[in-house]
């Protein structure tokens, strides 16, 4: 397993270096805090699907609608949600950090990550093979070919009620009400939510080194 994230180490690093390091000089020290939780959500996303040992590729589901004390699950404890009749039980829920073995990544105004995740590349051992012909279509504004996307909400704006039970709507405006696989970025005058897309062919060129060095 350690072998197999070796393999993403030059994929992950192309990200950190060439992403990260042209914005952060533009940006106040809490923004900065917040792309490099992103960042480093999406590095973590990557490592996990690269060392996949049974579906190579798959993704956590997010973790958002899993209640059960039995399986020491519940929702916004950073655990992947169950798969229910092998599919996720929500496409769109916080971060799982605890499955990604990561801290508890927040953004600048102390909201942890959410987290929206195309249902082909759920962690399903019974579903096909993750290749260049699985469909990525969840989209940011008209950007398509998007496997998952990492999202700093920001503060709660004007009408958002975030206390329990949560509510989408509550911490992503960008989320279209008609088409859950569609977000759109607004202005910063309706919607602070921040966006960080994983996409298909990121998620390929990772995979395909490690099945380069499997073969």
């Amino acid at each position: 397993r350690g072998r197999l994230l070796l393999i993403a180490l030059p994929v992950l690093c192309a990200l950190g270096l060439g992403i990260w390091l042209p914005l952060r000089h533009n940006l106040g020290a809490a923004e900065q805090r917040a792309l490099h939780a992103l960042y480093r959500a999406k590095e973590a996303l990557i490592a996990r699907a690269v060392s996949d040992l049974n579906r190579p590729g798959s993704l956590p589901c997010p973790d958002f609608a899993t209640d059960s004390a039995a399986l020491k699950n519940i929702p916004g404890d950073g655990k992947a949600d169950n798969l229910t009749r092998n599919l996720c039980p929500s496409q769109v829920g916080w971060l799982p950090w605890i499955t990604l073995d990561l801290p508890e990544l927040q953004d600048e105004s102390g909201n942890r990550l959410w987290y929206a995740l195309h249902p082909d590349f759920r962690d399903d051992d019974n579903a096909p093979p993750i290749n260049d012909r699985t469909q990525a279509s969840l989209r940011l504004n008209q950007e398509t070919g998007i496997a998952a996307l990492i999202i700093a909400p920001g503060a709660a704006l004007s009408g958002q009620n975030r206390q329990p039970p949560p509510a989408l709507n509550a911490y992503l405006e960008g989320l279209d009400p008609a088409d859950p696989m569609h977000f759109v970025q607004g202005s910063p005058a309706n919607s602070n939510d921040r966006y960080l897309a994983l996409r298909h062919g990121e998620l390929l060129a990772a995979l395909g080194k490690r099945i380069a060095t499997s073969v």
